[in-house]
Protein backbone atom coordinates (compact mmCIF):
# COMPACT_ATOMS: atom_id res chain seq x y z
CA UNK A 1 0.00 0.00 0.00
CA UNK A 2 1.62 3.28 -1.00
CA UNK A 3 -1.38 5.89 0.39
CA UNK A 4 -4.27 6.07 3.04
CA UNK A 5 -6.80 7.98 3.75
CA UNK A 6 -9.05 8.77 6.63
CA UNK A 7 -9.89 11.06 9.49
CA UNK A 8 -6.93 12.37 11.23
CA UNK A 9 -7.03 9.94 14.26
CA UNK A 10 -3.99 9.08 15.83
CA UNK A 11 -4.86 5.53 16.85
CA UNK A 12 -5.21 5.18 12.82
CA UNK A 13 -1.94 7.07 11.96
CA UNK A 14 -0.10 5.14 14.84
CA UNK A 15 -1.12 2.25 13.34
CA UNK A 16 -0.52 3.08 9.83
CA UNK A 17 2.61 3.58 10.64
CA UNK A 18 3.35 0.74 12.18
CA UNK A 19 2.25 -1.83 9.36
CA UNK A 20 3.00 0.22 6.56
CA UNK A 21 5.20 2.87 7.36
CA UNK A 22 6.41 3.89 4.20
CA UNK A 23 2.44 4.81 3.17
CA UNK A 24 1.75 8.80 2.40
CA UNK A 25 -1.60 9.43 4.87
CA UNK A 26 -4.02 11.93 3.50
CA UNK A 27 -6.20 13.30 5.98
CA UNK A 28 -9.82 13.25 4.70
CA UNK A 29 -10.88 16.75 3.58
CA UNK A 30 -14.51 16.14 4.87
CA UNK A 31 -12.98 16.05 8.82
CA UNK A 32 -10.78 18.48 8.42
CA UNK A 33 -13.16 21.12 6.64
CA UNK A 34 -15.87 19.62 9.93
CA UNK A 35 -13.31 20.84 12.20
CA UNK A 36 -13.24 24.63 10.98
CA UNK A 37 -17.32 24.19 10.15
CA UNK A 38 -17.68 22.95 14.24
CA UNK A 39 -15.93 26.38 15.06
CA UNK A 40 -17.88 28.78 12.78
CA UNK A 41 -21.10 27.28 14.23
CA UNK A 42 -20.18 27.89 17.33
CA UNK A 43 -18.86 31.41 16.77
CA UNK A 44 -22.18 32.08 15.04
CA UNK A 45 -24.14 30.73 17.83
CA UNK A 46 -22.54 32.29 20.46
CA UNK A 47 -22.69 36.21 18.33
CA UNK A 48 -26.06 35.58 18.05
CA UNK A 49 -27.33 34.59 21.82
CA UNK A 50 -24.95 37.65 22.57
CA UNK A 51 -27.18 39.70 20.34
CA UNK A 52 -30.31 38.46 21.77
CA UNK A 53 -29.18 39.05 25.49
CA UNK A 54 -28.00 42.50 24.61
CA UNK A 55 -31.41 43.61 22.93
CA UNK A 56 -34.01 41.74 25.75
CA UNK A 57 -31.59 43.88 28.36
CA UNK A 58 -32.21 47.36 26.55
CA UNK A 59 -35.54 46.45 25.84
CA UNK A 60 -34.07 47.12 21.62
CA UNK A 61 -36.58 46.05 19.21
CA UNK A 62 -34.04 46.08 16.15
CA UNK A 63 -31.06 44.16 18.31
CA UNK A 64 -33.40 41.61 19.01
CA UNK A 65 -34.96 41.49 15.33
CA UNK A 66 -31.68 41.32 13.99
CA UNK A 67 -30.78 37.80 16.54
CA UNK A 68 -33.98 36.50 15.02
CA UNK A 69 -32.60 37.00 11.73
CA UNK A 70 -29.79 35.73 12.04
CA UNK A 71 -31.25 32.35 13.76
CA UNK A 72 -33.50 32.00 10.72
CA UNK A 73 -30.68 31.99 8.50
CA UNK A 74 -27.94 30.54 10.26
CA UNK A 75 -27.12 27.54 7.43
CA UNK A 76 -26.89 29.98 4.88
CA UNK A 77 -24.57 32.28 6.95
CA UNK A 78 -22.29 28.74 7.13
CA UNK A 79 -22.36 28.27 3.53
CA UNK A 80 -19.54 28.16 1.36
CA UNK A 81 -20.13 31.31 -1.44
CA UNK A 82 -20.72 28.64 -4.58
CA UNK A 83 -23.69 27.28 -2.46
CA UNK A 84 -25.45 30.30 -1.64
CA UNK A 85 -28.60 30.91 -3.75
CA UNK A 86 -29.73 33.92 -4.98
CA UNK A 87 -32.50 34.23 -2.24
CA UNK A 88 -29.83 33.65 0.32
CA UNK A 89 -27.38 36.21 -1.12
CA UNK A 90 -29.66 38.77 -0.97
CA UNK A 91 -30.85 38.22 2.17
CA UNK A 92 -27.25 37.95 3.74
CA UNK A 93 -26.62 41.33 2.22
CA UNK A 94 -30.03 42.89 4.26
CA UNK A 95 -28.24 41.07 7.63
CA UNK A 96 -25.12 42.88 6.54
CA UNK A 97 -26.25 45.60 6.16
CA UNK A 98 -28.48 45.78 9.48
CA UNK A 99 -25.93 44.56 11.83
CA UNK A 100 -21.91 46.03 12.94
CA UNK A 101 -20.11 44.25 10.89
CA UNK A 102 -20.10 40.69 12.12
CA UNK A 103 -22.15 39.15 8.90
CA UNK A 104 -19.30 40.74 6.99
CA UNK A 105 -16.79 39.59 8.82
CA UNK A 106 -18.24 35.94 9.40
CA UNK A 107 -18.55 35.60 5.70
CA UNK A 108 -15.34 36.98 5.02
CA UNK A 109 -13.41 34.30 7.29
CA UNK A 110 -15.13 31.34 5.13
CA UNK A 111 -14.05 32.83 1.85
CA UNK A 112 -10.58 32.78 3.21
CA UNK A 113 -11.04 28.90 4.37
CA UNK A 114 -12.58 28.90 0.74
CA UNK A 115 -9.50 29.78 -0.58
CA UNK A 116 -7.47 27.61 1.40
CA UNK A 117 -8.77 24.33 0.64
CA UNK A 118 -10.27 24.95 -2.76
CA UNK A 119 -8.61 27.55 -4.70
CA UNK A 120 -4.81 27.17 -3.15
CA UNK A 121 -2.89 25.50 -6.00
CA UNK A 122 0.75 25.04 -3.68
CA UNK A 123 1.10 24.67 -0.07
CA UNK A 124 3.26 28.20 -0.53
CA UNK A 125 -0.19 29.78 -1.69
CA UNK A 126 -1.80 27.90 1.03
CA UNK A 127 0.38 28.72 3.88
CA UNK A 128 -0.07 32.45 2.48
CA UNK A 129 -3.45 32.60 2.96
CA UNK A 130 -3.16 30.52 6.46
CA UNK A 131 -1.71 33.41 7.59
CA UNK A 132 -3.92 36.04 6.54
CA UNK A 133 -6.74 33.98 8.07
CA UNK A 134 -4.44 34.47 11.00
CA UNK A 135 -4.77 37.89 11.30
CA UNK A 136 -8.45 38.02 10.39
CA UNK A 137 -9.04 35.96 12.94
CA UNK A 138 -6.94 37.60 15.59
CA UNK A 139 -8.60 41.30 14.74
CA UNK A 140 -11.77 40.09 15.66
CA UNK A 141 -11.11 38.53 19.09
CA UNK A 142 -13.21 35.69 18.75
CA UNK A 143 -12.38 32.71 20.68
CA UNK A 144 -14.45 29.79 18.69
CA UNK A 145 -12.53 31.67 15.46
CA UNK A 146 -9.24 31.37 17.11
CA UNK A 147 -9.17 27.87 17.19
CA UNK A 148 -9.50 27.70 13.49
CA UNK A 149 -6.09 28.69 12.33
CA UNK A 150 -4.81 26.68 15.76
CA UNK A 151 -6.31 23.31 14.45
CA UNK A 152 -5.08 23.77 11.09
CA UNK A 153 -1.40 23.80 12.49
CA UNK A 154 -2.07 21.05 14.18
CA UNK A 155 -3.26 18.87 11.14
CA UNK A 156 -1.73 20.99 8.22
CA UNK A 157 0.66 17.64 7.36
CA UNK A 158 -1.86 15.32 6.90
CA UNK A 159 -4.66 17.84 5.77
CA UNK A 160 -2.88 19.62 3.37
CA UNK A 161 -0.37 16.78 1.80
CA UNK A 162 -2.33 16.83 -1.28
CA UNK A 163 -0.64 20.19 -2.38
CA UNK A 164 2.68 18.68 -1.98
CA UNK A 165 2.65 14.57 -3.18
CA UNK A 166 1.51 14.37 -6.93
CA UNK A 167 -1.14 12.21 -6.78
CA UNK A 168 -3.44 12.98 -3.99
CA UNK A 169 -4.87 15.77 -4.85
CA UNK A 170 -7.87 14.36 -6.61
CA UNK A 171 -8.53 12.10 -3.08
CA UNK A 172 -7.97 15.34 -0.84
CA UNK A 173 -12.21 15.21 -0.26
CA UNK A 174 -12.34 11.27 1.17
CA UNK A 175 -11.39 7.58 0.72
CA UNK A 176 -13.93 5.18 -0.73
CA UNK A 177 -13.83 3.15 2.68
CA UNK A 178 -14.59 6.55 4.96
CA UNK A 179 -17.14 7.82 2.18
CA UNK A 180 -18.76 4.00 2.22
CA UNK A 181 -18.48 4.20 6.00
CA UNK A 182 -20.12 7.54 6.47
CA UNK A 183 -23.28 6.33 4.01
CA UNK A 184 -24.04 3.31 6.37
CA UNK A 185 -24.46 5.83 8.75
CA UNK A 186 -27.19 7.72 6.83
CA UNK A 187 -28.74 4.60 5.79
CA UNK A 188 -29.48 3.88 9.74
CA UNK A 189 -32.98 4.22 10.77
CA UNK A 190 -34.03 7.05 11.86
CA UNK A 191 -30.76 8.77 11.28
CA UNK A 192 -31.32 12.61 11.00
CA UNK A 193 -29.25 13.05 7.59
CA UNK A 194 -32.59 11.55 5.62
CA UNK A 195 -35.58 13.12 5.38
CA UNK A 196 -37.54 11.12 3.07
CA UNK A 197 -38.18 7.97 1.53
CA UNK A 198 -36.29 9.59 -1.66
CA UNK A 199 -32.97 11.15 0.62
CA UNK A 200 -32.87 7.64 1.47
CA UNK A 201 -33.18 6.36 -2.10
CA UNK A 202 -30.54 8.39 -3.36
CA UNK A 203 -28.37 7.44 -0.58
CA UNK A 204 -28.53 3.62 -1.30
CA UNK A 205 -27.93 4.23 -4.79
CA UNK A 206 -24.50 6.35 -4.43
CA UNK A 207 -23.53 3.24 -1.52
CA UNK A 208 -24.34 0.63 -4.21
CA UNK A 209 -21.98 2.53 -6.56
CA UNK A 210 -18.95 2.71 -4.41
CA UNK A 211 -19.19 -0.31 -2.92
CA UNK A 212 -20.26 -2.79 -6.45
CA UNK A 213 -19.34 -0.32 -9.01
CA UNK A 214 -15.99 1.17 -7.52
CA UNK A 215 -17.01 4.61 -7.79
CA UNK A 216 -14.49 7.46 -7.52
CA UNK A 217 -15.86 9.59 -5.48
CA UNK A 218 -13.30 12.44 -5.82
CA UNK A 219 -14.24 12.58 -9.52
CA UNK A 220 -18.14 12.21 -8.69
CA UNK A 221 -18.05 15.27 -6.28
CA UNK A 222 -16.18 16.91 -8.89
CA UNK A 223 -18.68 16.35 -11.92
CA UNK A 224 -21.40 14.34 -10.51
CA UNK A 225 -24.36 14.09 -13.08
CA UNK A 226 -21.89 15.22 -15.30
CA UNK A 227 -19.18 12.02 -15.66
CA UNK A 228 -18.98 10.61 -18.69
CA UNK A 229 -17.16 6.86 -19.16
CA UNK A 230 -17.07 4.29 -16.72
CA UNK A 231 -16.76 4.37 -12.98
CA UNK A 232 -13.07 4.15 -11.80
CA UNK A 233 -11.23 3.80 -9.21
Amino acid sequence: MTAAFSDDSQSFTAALKAVYPQARFQADHFHTVKHSWGHLKKSLLSSRRQIKASGEAQQDEACMALAKQLWTWRWSLLKKPGNVSAEETQALAELASEDEGFVHSFRHIIRQLVHIFDHAHSEAQAKRRLQQLRQDVHVLEDRHLDKIPQCLDDHWDHALRYLRKKGLGKHRRGSHSESGRRLLRRLEQNHDGIRSATTRQHYMQIYQAIKYLSLDVAEFIEQGPQMTGPLRV
